[in-house]
């Protein structure tokens, strides 16, 4: 599946430790490594039906290591390898620290949001398999919710799984987006290059819907602002392209951009990844 470009996900988990603790745990420790399930799980829209061993199995951290300890704000910095599923390998970096209550503290990094479309579908089918093996079955288990955003219709629910989006690969060829405007009426030269070209039409139609999504994700008013106000400077920058190229350069890239934004509570919407629009 091909990644978005994304900014970098970091989410902030907090759990009291037992004691009165001096250190912080360590990179390697359960107790971390918990939390960072925690922290991904919450990302990926929950984990209903879903047991502890399960994610164990099939959200593996290994090769933890300490890159640095801050010993004034009591913090490690860490790396690790994060193995979704048993198939999936990712990189990822992470804090664990105490806070001024004695709380342990953990933060994620080095996770972008197109990674996590992947790494739910890998712990997704992970689960599946491991179910499978359990009950002796040689076919797949019921498939798993969709995830409910406003996209392409979700699956009915089925048994408790954790939540899984569509495959983007499958919805971008089902899709057939056309330019966001009326044609009738293009005036400037981007517009009337829009209308004339079925790539530029596509890219179009796919911006505003990603557009749409994250206007209607709960990211926060003053996000919501910020993505409206980068919007209109987008689109003076993209009537300065002379050419198809640099209209189809301009809107790839913005396709990505305008999902990058965190969503506070809920599911991030499934946007398209400007890769699969061909």
């Amino acid at each position: 599946m091909n990644k978005m470009k994304s900014t970098i996900i970091v989410t902030l988990v907090t759990a009291f430790i037992a004691g009165c603790a001096k250190e912080p745990p360590k990179c390697s420790d359960e107790d971390t490594f918990s939390l960072i399930r925690q922290i991904i799980v919450g990302q990926l829209g929950g984990r209903e039906g879903v047991s502890d061993k399960e994610l164990q199995d099939n959200m593996k951290i290994e090769l933890p290591r300490a890159s640095a300890f801050d010993e004034k704000i009591k913090k490690y910095s860490c790396e690790a390898k994060l193995i979704a599923g048993g198939a999936v390998e990712l990189p990822i970096t992470y804090e664990s620290q105490l806070d001024d209550k004695n709380q342990h503290v953990v933060s994620v990094g080095g996770i972008a949001r197109g990674d996590l479309l992947t790494l739910q579908y890998a712990i997704v089918e992970g689960i599946k398999k491991g179910r499978a093996a359990k009950d002796g079955s040689t076919g797949s288990t019921p498939q798993a919710q969709a995830t409910p955003v406003p996209a392409p219709v979700s699956e009915p629910p089925t048994t408790p799984a954790i939540t899984t989006a569509p495959d983007q690969s499958k919805i971008a060829s089902e899709k057939n987006w056309t330019p966001s405007f009326d044609c009738a009426k293009a005036s400037t030269c981007s517009e009337k290059a829009i209308c004339s070209d079925p790539l530029l039409g596509k890219l179009d139609g796919a911006l505003s819907e990603n557009y749409k999504y994250m206007l209607a994700s709960d990211i926060g008013d003053g996000a919501r602002a910020d993505l409206k106000e980068s919007q209109k400077k987008w689109l003076i920058e993209r009537n300065r392209c002379a050419n198809n190229q640099c209209l189809s350069d301009a809107y790839r890239k913005r396709i990505d951009e305008v999902c990058e934004y965190p969503v506070i509570s809920g599911v991030h919407p499934t946007c398209t990844s400007s890769d699969e629009i061909k």
